[in-house]
């Protein structure tokens, strides 16, 4: 609940969260199990500045860890802090 910044809302339901606070303990839950690969499409959205940094922190940690990483996003700066290789799609 630290690392989410979620310590002050322990005793809170999911529903009684914000938009970006569910969506960083949702991001969480898939830190959690085992896995070698993580797929996941715009996980930056509902995120302020403070939870894209903790996001791309994390993207980071799995990849060292040894963990595959696909993921689609908007965020340039996300995609810089965390991509190892890219491919870009234009409309």
């Amino acid at each position: 609940m630290r690392e989410l910044d979620l310590s002050s809302a322990a005793n809170q339901l999911p529903i009684t969260l914000s938009s970006g606070q569910r969506h960083r303990l949702g991001l969480a839950a898939c830190f959690v199990r085992p896995r070698r690969l993580l797929i996941l499409d715009e996980p930056e959205q509902r995120l302020d500045a403070k939870g894209r940094a903790w996001l791309a922190s994390r993207l980071r940690a799995e990849k060292e860890a040894g963990v595959g990483i696909l993921f689609a996003s908007h965020d340039r700066e996300l995609v810089d802090a965390a991509a190892g290789r890219t491919i870009e799609v234009a409309a």
